[in-house]
């Protein structure tokens, strides 16, 4: 096995070396100049093949293999001592939450009867996620190397911190609200090591004596969503949003989780941009994680086109109306769970599942119970960043179509995106927002841009290789933005390569860096106007698939797309081309349209 992957490696080398030669003269335009970066490129391929049709069963296996690597970095004494801690914990968490329920004198106060049934609310809404909780306490325990200092003891990534992050054991906030806590800058290397930044700029291990650590701030809030369901949330502050004397107006980022997940599965990524300067917020959709809602919520009503999960796409459209100031409108009866049946359109889009608790009126106090956003002051609304994993994706390919029909599900204009970044699930989009998406060799086989259907208002989602390359091409056959788009595909990954999580599911070693780098670098591109990211986006990098072109279409879906990296190898997800192919034809989609290599890549900014 050590000689196949001696000459897998050698062969990845010569690829590598190809590609970086390929797209080594990288042309960045700058209002009214140009400068040229790189060697004189080689005369232009046409017509590049964007799927490779070589069958390499070793780099099928090595893939495979790959997977592996993520269990192996986190088999360590360290992470097995966490582990034990915090489900050795667990029953103690489960224990305080019911003693706080069985308090006779919560039930003898005019209010006694609302607590009650909220507390029934509670104990059924955290029984029916999809990853369960028991009485508000989490089972499973976050990345320690992505914690904040919860128990603000200095010492991070503690089962403490973990506890204190994801668990919900008071039934009168949606998880611990009012809880602050510093955080490190996180450097995560291509074997999946993690250090942390100091002052000098330099990375250097957690536990390193005397280290001057730069530190941001996470802050534990809630924001009511228009269902009236609390949703569980954390504002992230880099450290010079800290700064009483800093007047500077700082971009943003809003995170959207993967089904069944918790914030803190992604953690990952808004840390890694707030490193770069940038204001986070990541919240549990309405269903999951700490919030309010049971699994059915992420789903009923099932009444809005391209997606399959209504809930999610519903909640980043309040979450964003909260993050600029504007009002969150109630979308159903506060006070009656009863749905419209006077018509069968009118049932479609009010069946819900009912709830025994109250539902909470999202207007901003006095007269609900929202706050409004108390970093509104310090966030420039118009660079704002979205992005999201799996079901997050999905939904936030649904904001952007919103934004490109000029409303959203509430019937008002959204707030539009400065950027954007897609990971692992695509529905179709014609926002005009930069977008980067995102998948893995691995990842779910999409075969279509409508998964294994065409595109239509029901169910069509899609993802992995092909999937991803079709909804590429759709896109560009559907919409005349003049925004960046761009898709690139993990080498060896799987559908949880990009969610942080350490032993639940497998991942490849480099995927955590590789997937954040490009993606904060996607962000810094087209929200900062840094030349320096956008030459990174387009630099081929080892993380990088061998058996599908990563794509750049720099002047928008109409413009032409470059090849940043030419496959050469076929992987799993690929051999079912002739599949996809078949697809294609019986939907009367074209087929899927090369890429231009050997020629400078044209990165506009705007």
């Amino acid at each position: 096995m050590q000689a196949a992957r001696e000459v897998l490696m050698l062969r990845s080398r010569r690829v590598a070396r190809g590609t970086a030669a390929c797209c080594a003269s990288v042309l960045l335009v700058f209002g009214g100049g140009a400068t040229a970066v790189g060697d004189p490129p080689p005369p232009p391929v046409a017509n590049t093949p964007t799927t490779a049709v070589n069958v390499d069963p070793l780099y099928m296996l090595f893939n495979a293999l790959m997977l592996l690597e993520g269990y192996q970095r986190t088999l360590s004494p360290a992470s097995l001592q966490f582990w034990a801690d915090h489900i050795l914990s667990f029953p103690g968490r489960v224990g305080e939450s019911l003693q706080n329920m069985l308090d006779p004198a919560q039930y003898q106060t005019p209010e006694g009867q609302v607590r009650l049934r909220d507390n029934v609310q509670k104990l059924l809404d955290d029984a029916s996620h999809l990853n369960p909780n028991l009485g508000g306490a989490s089972a499973i325990p976050a990345n320690p190397d992505y914690l904040p200092n919860w128990g603000n003891n200095g010492r991070f990534g503690t089962a403490l911190d973990s506890a204190l992050d994801s668990d919900r054991l008071d039934v009168a906030h949606a998880g611990n609200v009012g809880l602050t806590a510093k955080f490190r800058y996180p450097c995560t290397a291509a074997d999946g090591a993690v250090t942390y930044e100091i002052r000098s700029g330099a990375c250097v291990p957690g536990d390193t004596p005397g280290a001057d650590f730069k530190q941001g701030e996470a802050r534990k809030i809630q924001i009511v969503n228009s269902r009236g369901m609390r949703l569980a949330a954390t504002l992230w502050l880099p450290e010079a949003a800290l700064d009483p004397a800093n007047t500077e107006k700082f971009p943003m980022t809003v995170f959207t989780n993967g089904v069944g997940s918790i914030q803190s599965s992604f953690y990952l990524y808004t840390m890694s941009a707030a490193r770069r300067g940038y204001i986070g917020l990541t919240f549990d959709e309405a269903g999951q994680g700490g919030s309010d809602g049971t699994a059915v919520d992420l789903v009923v009503p099932y009444n809005t086109p391209h997606c399959f999960a209504s809930g999610p796409c519903r909640d980043i459209e309040d979450v964003m109306h909260w993050v600029v100031g504007d009002d969150v409108l109630p979308s159903v009866n506060l006070y009656n769970e009863l749905p419209d049946v006077s018509s069968f359109s009118a049932l479609w889009n009010t069946l819900r599942f009912p709830r025994i608790g109250e539902r909470y009126n999202p207007a901003y106090a006095p007269a609900g119970i929202n706050i409004r956003n108390p970093v509104r002051d310090l966030i420039d609304v118009d660079r704002i960043g979205v992005w999201g994993q799996s079901m997050g994706s999905v939904a936030t390919s649904h904001y952007l179509w919103d934004v490109g029909r000029g409303q959203g599900m509430d019937g008002r204009p959204l707030p539009k995106p400065a950027a954007a970044v897609l990971m692992s699930g695509l529905e179709p989009t014609k926002g005009d927002v930069p977008t980067l998406a995102i998948t893995a060799d691995l990842d779910i086989p999409g075969l279509t841009a409508g998964s294994v259907f065409p595109i239509n208002d029901i169910y069509d989602p899609t993802d992995g290789p092909l999937g991803m390359k079709s909804w590429y091409d759709w896109v560009r056959d559907h919409s005349k933005s003049t925004a960046p788009l761009e898709i690139l595909t993990i080498k060896g990954g799987s559908h949880f390569d990009t969610e942080n999580l350490n032993f639940i599911y497998p991942q490849t070693a480099g995927a955590r860096k590789t997937t954040s780098d490009y993606a904060v670098d996607w962000f810094d591109c087209n929200i900062r106007r840094d030349a320096a990211a956008c030459v990174r986006v387009v630099t081929p990098t080892a993380g990088l698939s061998q058996s599908v072109a990563t794509e750049i279409s720099p002047t928008g879906p109409a413009g032409p797309s470059y090849c940043v990296t030419v496959p050469t190898e076929q992987s799993f997800g690929t051999i079912f081309a002739p599949i996809r192919n078949a697809l294609d034809w019986l939907y009367n989609e074209p087929q899927p349209h090369p890429c231009v290599a050997g020629q400078p890549i044209p990165i506009p900014y705007g």
